[in-house]
């Protein structure tokens, strides 16, 4: 499970690390504790359609503002919407909140690190901030969706709502001990391959392999990253300072 991440690198550190052509939007910035339903970035790669300007026909690497937890487009929207922040590997194409977007419309949430809380014996709770280390990010693998407000008048740009999920497979062994579940990890080649238009042309043939794909790859990555014991202050959504990632003094 993924539920709070930090993003401790500015916007242009983002575009420079990941070959972004154009940023879309406010994005959300620095932040060291973002919980699902608030904004965070997520990149994609689109060909622009003939309205888009002078790199119409072009394929673009975009960095885009969207909240955080999957709105299907044949949805009532987000009030009336579980908050489908995270998306099982394993059965994401058999459900039909997520089969669209698995089958179409592929993302990357690029963060410094997110946070996983351990069930002690006891019961009580321990975080944990797993991580690339302070000059690294990691690249979680994604779903998105556009939902049109209804109530909206047609010339409101707000009336599109962007939103996505992360999705999850069984911990790779590094990370068992801390939770059951983690998410998706992308190295640079499978991130290219997992945002490539060029993969969604044949989705039903190609989707599943290429989860199978990243679902091996990402163990491998995931016997890289850092992990260590913070302060149970990262839990409260009202705590974001560089100090919820240190390690916990207790």
């Amino acid at each position: 499970m993924c539920g709070r991440t930090v993003v401790a690198r500015s916007i242009g550190e983002l575009v420079t690390l990941f070959d972004i052509d154009d940023v879309i939007g406010e994005q959300p910035g620095i932040t060291y504790n973002n919980p699902p339903s608030l904004p965070a970035s997520i990149i994609v790669d689109r060909v622009l359609k003939e309205n888009e300007g002078d790199h119409a026909g072009e394929l673009r690497r975009q960095l885009h503002s969207a909240r955080w937890g999957l709105i299907p487009k044949n949805s009532q929207g987000p009030a009336n919407t579980p908050l489908h922040n995270n998306a099982r590997i394993e059965t994401v194409l058999q459900k039909p909140t997520f089969r669209n977007a698995v089958l179409r419309q592929h993302c990357v949430m690029p963060v410094s690190g997110y946070y996983e809380w351990q069930i002690k014996e006891d019961g009580s709770k321990q975080p944990f901030y797993i991580n690339a280390g302070d000059q690294g990010m990691l690249a979680l693998a994604g779903i998105y969706d556009w939902w049109l407000d209804p109530s909206k008048k047609p010339d409101d740009p707000s009336r599109w709502l962007l939103s996505f999920a992360i999705l999850t497979k069984d911990a790779a062994e590094p990370l068992a001990p801390i939770h059951e579940r983690n998410p998706i990890l992308l190295s640079s080649s499978s991130l290219a391959e997992w945002l490539d238009p060029d993969n969604l042309e044949d989705p039903e043939n190609t989707t599943q392999d290429l989860l199978n794909e990243l679902a091996n790859e990402s163990d491998e990555i995931a016997g890289q990253v850092e992990f260590w014991e913070v302060s149970a202050d990262a839990g409260n959504v009202r705590n974001n300072s560089p100090a919820l990632i240190q390690v916990s003094a207790s």
